[in-house]
């Protein structure tokens, strides 16, 4: 697999997406630096609410076609999902089309009643996904009033049969504290997802004297992501061996990207959409990549189309150390750091640690990485992610 050349990929292969991540609006319940906002400007907020998309639109421009990309589950975010009046309408909708749906909130409006009509709309399929980048901070006080929430929000959809799910920012901010954080998501039988700052909507400013580099992910967060298993394997660096994924996906792609099921950079397993219908391929590269607007053509033809969606999916066009790399396919490098970075999307991952001569050099924790992921495949199956493939 790592070998083979773009060239020998059929030129017309279609996509397959595992996951669409949608922010269906900016507005949110209340003001608070926990919000998932893609701005925290009134009048930016405002001018768009005139713009978002209806539900008729997010049905046929959106649901539909990305489904037609083989997408298995969307996540809701924003701004706050739950203030649009058609919210619950919408995950109906989704689950009708054959979808699971995930709740990004900020947990200050969410009480039984409304995680109970979540419950509803889904079929009891449903997962919550919140925000918690440490469960204490470095002046050594624990368990903050926000946090203490979230948590008690956790608990509720534990006892209501809902999915949970936790996002982790990481930011020079928790490197101290994201082994702790992690044994608690652990304990409580938790799934969790890393996600890199970036200099996005209210973090912009904060970006500069935040944002972790490669000593900060060597030392403090890929060690304690490579011990677990109900981490969303989305992380950057991922050395798993490519003869490994392709023993068992069965040599699934979306263009070169691996699937079956999806691991490394998110740029190629995820489809992204703002609340006025632009298109991009990561949810944290929404502001500054677009291949189009659905209102323009529906959400599949847009990716279809696009040289953006082309050239990131494709992971013989990286360079520098990322394309030299034996890693180039199954990990890729997070390409939003390349971006903010470097200004280039396909430029070498500068937070990675692992600096390869060739495509021969092999990572020392190559063999810990294989046992997770095959014990991944496990989990994955259950989630829709993986199937196996025929014999």
């Amino acid at each position: 697999m790592s070998d083979r050349p773009a060239s020998t990929e059929p030129a017309t292969r279609p996509y397959s997406f595992s996951m669409l991540y949608f922010e269906a609006t900016r507005r949110c319940n209340l003001r608070c630096p926990m919000c998932m906002s893609g701005s925290n400007d009134p009048a930016l907020v405002s001018a768009s609410k005139r713009r978002e998309l209806s539900l008729e639109e997010i049905r046929d421009r959106v649901l539909v076609p990305a489904r037609r990309l083989d997408t298995v589950a969307v996540v809701w975010s924003g701004g706050e999902f739950l203030v649009r009046r058609d919210a619950y309408d919408l995950l109906r909708v989704t689950t009708e089309l054959g979808m699971r749906s995930n709740v990004c909130s900020n947990c200050k409006k969410l009480n039984r009643q409304k995680l109970e009509k979540i419950r509803d709309a889904t079929n009891g399929q449903g997962t919550i996904a919140v925000g918690i980048n440490a469960l204490d901070d470095t002046n050594g006080k624990t368990r903050d009033a926000e946090v203490d929430r979230t948590i008690e929000v956790l608990e509720l959809c534990g006892e209501l049969g809902l999915g949970r799910h936790v996002i982790i920012t990481l930011g020079k901010y928790n490197t101290d504290s994201f082994d702790r954080t992690i044994q608690y998501l652990v304990d409580n039988q938790i799934s969790y997802n890393r996600s890199p700052l970036v200099p996005r909507g209210s973090g912009k400013d904060a970006w500069q004297d935040n944002c972790f580099n490669r000593d900060d992910l060597e030392q403090s967060f890929h060690p304690v992501l490579r011990e677990h298993v109900n981490g969303y394997v989305s992380y950057t660096p991922f050395f798993l061996s490519p003869e490994v994924h392709d023993s068992l996906s069965g040599g699934a792609r979306c263009n070169t990207v691996p699937r079956n099921p999806p691991i490394g950079c998110w740029c190629g397993h995820w489809l992204t959409v703002n609340a006025e219908g632009d298109v991009s391929v990561c949810p944290v590269l929404i502001d500054s990549l677009s291949a189009g607007n659905v209102r323009d053509a529906p959400l599949d033809e847009l990716v279809a189309d696009s040289e953006l969606f082309a050239t990131i999916t494709d992971r013989s066009r990286l360079k520098g150390k990322c394309g030299r790399c034996r890693y180039q396919y199954t990990c890729g490098g997070c390409r939003a750091m390349a971006y903010y970075h470097k200004g280039d999307y396909m430029a070498e991952d500068p937070t990675c640690f692992f600096d390869p001569v060739d495509r021969h050099t092999r990572s020392e924790h190559e063999e810990q990485t294989n046992r997770l992921f095959k014990q991944y495949v496990l989990v994955s199956g259950y989630s829709g992610l993986y199937k196996r493939p025929p014999q």
